[in-house]
């Protein structure tokens, strides 16, 4: 199928790559499915990833894994959340947030050569990878703020 994006252009996709989000995500329920993009010139792999909207060109979030900034998360999921992702598990699912830029007078803020961005650590993308389902959950007991400050090479 082909989409149409603001930050990649044009864009065919296989439909059995999409990732589906039943209930959207917090901050906007539509739309619904999105695919994952990544740079393909990282020798490490990619640390990242965009998810972009299917349906609206303008729609993307900007997301990584907390595990790289050595935020690690111990969250159990209620059975009915297992069951929408199609999962057995916690063992198949990736948890993801989403980051921003930080930025003064229109400028990306840099701290020793790198990228500052804010990290939404209570409110984590949980993703089946297997069934490519996937939620925003919102944690509010957390014992830190909402944003957590990221250094990342741009």
């Amino acid at each position: 199928m082909k989409i149409e994006t603001t930050r990649f252009g044009s864009q065919e996709v296989a439909e059995e790559t999409v990732i589906h989000f039943p209930y959207g995500l917090l901050n906007n329920t539509e739309p619904q499915d999105f695919k994952l993009f990544h740079k393909e010139d990282s020798s490490t792999g990619p640390v990242v990833f965009w998810l972009q909207s299917t349906t609206d060109p303008d729609t993307a979030y900007t997301i990584f894994d907390p595990s790289l900034a050595n935020f690690y998360y111990e969250v159990s999921l209620p059975d009915e959340e297992y069951e929408l992702l199609d999962s057995k598990g916690s063992d198949e699912i990736i948890m993801m947030v989403v980051v921003t830029n930080i930025e003064e007078d229109d400028n990306k803020v840099k701290k020793d050569g790198l990228v500052l961005v804010n990290a939404n650590i209570t409110e984590p993308l949980f993703i089946n990878l297997n069934s490519l389902k996937g939620l925003q959950r919102s944690i509010k007991d957390l014992d830190y703020d909402i944003f957590m400050n990221v250094p990342v090479v741009e």
